[in-house]
């Protein structure tokens, strides 16, 4: 199941599988001015980026149907996003998701609202810039 909702602002993907947690950072980008799609799944993931292109993607890692890590490889095989930058959010022991993820930035669950809209901005900024602009419709 997605809910989109609708802004002007960076798009920001969020892939986390317990609704009461995605509501609550749903809530928090959106209140700090983002464009934010919510999944609960992998699959979801996949297909809400494909669709919304967003520049930002932020992936529990451990997800009902696959892994984060596994989700962020997945979208990446993709060339419309393989410069997408992701953050992922877990509640796992810090050291060896550290050690897994690096170099992606990881938020360890509990986090702060202040935590979270700074981890999503810093990851818009250092976006890398698209390799080609889209051709212009004739």
């Amino acid at each position: 199941m997605e809910e989109h909702r609708e802004t002007a602002q960076p798009k920001v993907l969020l892939v986390e599988d317990d609704d009461d947690l995605r509501v609550a950072m749903a809530g928090c980008l959106a209140g700090a001015g983002f464009d934010v799609t919510l999944v609960a799944t992998g699959a979801d993931a996949v297909r809400a980026a494909l669709r919304d292109h967003p520049q930002v993607m932020v992936i529990d890692v451990m997800l009902p149907d696959s892994g984060g890590l596994g989700v962020a490889e997945a979208l990446h095989r993709y060339p419309e996003l393989e410069r997408v930058p992701v953050l992922f959010t877990t509640g796992l022991a810090a050291p060896a998701v550290k050690a897994l993820l690096a170099p992606a930035p990881v938020l360890f669950k509990p986090f702060g609202r202040r935590q979270l809209v700074s981890a999503v901005r810093s990851a818009v900024e250092r976006r890398p810039p698209a390799s080609h602009a889209p051709a212009a419709a004739q």
